[in-house]
């Protein structure tokens, strides 16, 4: 049995020690034909759980989501008793004893993986003990190849950096034109997170794990054969579609295998690895280009994406959790239900993408409605307008300052360089760090870090200044680059996650595209020191917004609970 399958079977959300000790509980005592027993008869600190409890325990679970499914598609015609309760046919009954039991034993042989004694009864803080065990290791069956689908969108990132500019001088494009190339790439990712996380719920994650390739393959393959403004502008707009298709499916990959006490740290390899990328990135792309040509680079690179299609293809495995209700069970076989369900499912792939995105939208407004995901959202947009406005636009141009530092170009690179590295290295230990202390504390320390080096960067005179600066500036974008993610995919529903994780990205991208335009004007109508301490401001304010929001949360729970 899959550990996944086994969480859901025991309807774990927190994953706390109180929750899983009262799933237990619930296992060995509640034995609904059996009322006479208490458990105030027994020594809760000596209670084991034996295969027959998780067999019964099974045994009821099954009943009750056969009925939700006898709801849902009204498959079956029961008799039902004076209390309304269905009756289900001897038969029926065989069989879902028969399965429940099979499901037991799976299980138990799970829970007992590292006792080579025992073989049918585990204690109960032993049972604890498994559960966190199991919900807190990494998989990284699944976390390691789509951590180099990531390397290798990072490394063409960084590889079109450095010879851009000579695509520019060689179809000899406007500055204005070379704008709109920059936004198409931007735009078109901003108007994919929708369509994206409904045909990523829809039809699986691993179709657009490995299409998606194909889509950014066209898109950078296809520079290397443009010879007009209208081509690049076609080629950065798919490669944004399948940056857009490749992260959430990324995303909610990760997701799926993940829990919330390994959620930050299952996602730091896919960060790292696309830290690394972009910081091998301009130094492969400087290469390839005086070796090879410009086009040719590009080609290579198109190529390159081809061949981690065909790997994804393979090597990848589908992680999206089929639910409850929509399973199929060894006594559904020649029933109605199979046939409704096949009915259902192909329903919804009729349905027009036009009312998909409609219902996807819809979901939005009950989203916001919760404070935790309203307040996430919003802090993620606030970061990002600041991201963009001090680093994306600012730094480059503090760094070649010719009244300040005055950084060579190859300079500028070994900053970026170093940069992605303290991130590459850093997302693992702050990973950790996240999961264990929350990620609260790891979006304010985050954002804390990085605004103070932001606020700090203006009076860097000397190169070990700025690296410093720097370094910790790295630190807190790291600390940002799992936090929001794995908080808001804790707090939403499992059949919610998709267009909440589109909600965050969406309102990033926004914050992108609006903190670049403005911190520009506000550094064209005043100063660059103006501009970068105004992003710092502002990051600093939504901060303490986020933190002060999240203290009165706490403090309302604490008091429903002292009540």
């Amino acid at each position: 049995m899959d550990h996944r399958l086994l969480f859901q079977y025991l309807r774990l959300k927190t994953y706390t020690n109180e929750e899983i000790l009262a799933v237990f509980d619930e296992i060995v005592h509640s034995k609904q034909n059996e009322k006479s027993k208490s458990i105030s008869h027994v020594d809760i600190n000596h209670e084991e759980m034996t295969v027959k409890d998780l067999q019964r325990f099974f045994f009821h679970r099954l009943i009750d989501i056969d009925r939700e499914q006898e709801q849902k598609y009204s498959y079956a015609k029961h008799f039902q008793d004076d209390d309304s309760t269905t009756i289900f046919s001897e038969d029926r009954k065989a069989q879902i004893e028969k399965y429940a039991n099979q499901e037991a034993h799976e299980a138990m042989a799970l829970l007992l993986s590292n006792d080579s004694i025992r073989s049918d009864t585990i204690e109960k803080y032993e049972f604890q003990r498994q559960i966190t065990s199991l919900a807190t290791e990494l998989d990284l069956s699944r976390s390691i190849p789509i951590s180099a689908s990531m390397l290798l969108v990072g490394s063409s990132v960084g590889i079109i950096i450095p010879i851009m500019p000579y695509v520019v001088q060689n179809l000899g494009i406007s500055t204005g034109e070379f704008g709109m190339v920059v936004s198409s790439f931007a735009f078109a990712k901003l108007f994919a997170n929708v369509p994206a996380a409904v045909l990523v719920e829809r039809h699986g994650r691993k179709p657009y794990l490995v299409y998606s390739l194909l889509i950014i393959s066209c898109g950078v393959g296809g520079i290397g054969l443009a010879s007009q403004f209208e081509h690049l502008l076609i080629c950065r707009t798919l490669t944004g579609i399948g940056v857009s298709l490749l992260s959430t499916a990324a995303t909610l990959s990760v997701a799926d295998s993940s829990t919330p006490l390994n959620r930050a740290r299952t996602m730091a390899p896919m960060m790292s690895a696309f830290a690394a990328g972009t910081a091998l990135g301009p130094a492969v792309g400087g290469i390839l280009a005086d070796k090879i040509g410009i086009n040719n680079t590009f080609l290579l690179v198109g190529g390159m994406y081809l061949v981690s299609t065909a790997v994804n293809n393979v090597f990848l495995k589908e992680t999206k959790m089929i639910p409850e209700i929509d399973r199929k069970f060894p006594w559904h076989k020649n029933d109605k239900v199979s046939k409704k369900m096949a009915t259902n499912k192909k329903k919804g792939k009729n349905e027009t993408v036009v009312n998909s995105l409609q219902n996807a939208v819809s979901q939005w407004q009950p989203l916001l409605a919760k404070d935790k995901v309203r307040n996430v959202v919003f802090m993620n947009g606030f970061y990002w307008v600041a991201l963009s406005g001090a680093q994306m636009t600012l730094l480059p141009l503090f760094l070649t300052d010719p009244d300040a530092l005055a950084l060579s170009p190859t300079s500028v690179g070994e900053i970026y360089m170093g940069m992605s590295l303290v991130q590459v290295l850093g997302n693992p230990i702050l990973a950790r760090y996240i999961d264990k202390i929350g990620k609260v504390p790891g979006i304010v320390t985050g954002c804390s870090l990085l605004s103070a080096s932001m606020f700090t960067l203006p009076f860097c005179t000397e190169v070990e200044q700025l690296a410093m600066t720097l370094g910790f500036w790295s630190l807190g974008s790291t600390m940002l680059s799992t936090a929001p993610t794995a908080y808001i995919s804790d707090h939403v529903k499992e059949d919610e996650r998709a267009q909440a994780i589109a909600l965050l990205r969406t309102a990033g991208d926004i914050g992108l595209l609006v903190g670049a335009s403005s911190t520009g004007a506000v550094a064209d109508i005043f100063d660059m020191d103006v501009a970068v301490h105004s992003s710092a401001s502002l990051l600093l304010l939504a901060t303490g917004w986020f933190t002060g929001r999240r203290i009165i949360d706490w403090q309302q729970s604490k008091q429903v609970q002292n009540k």
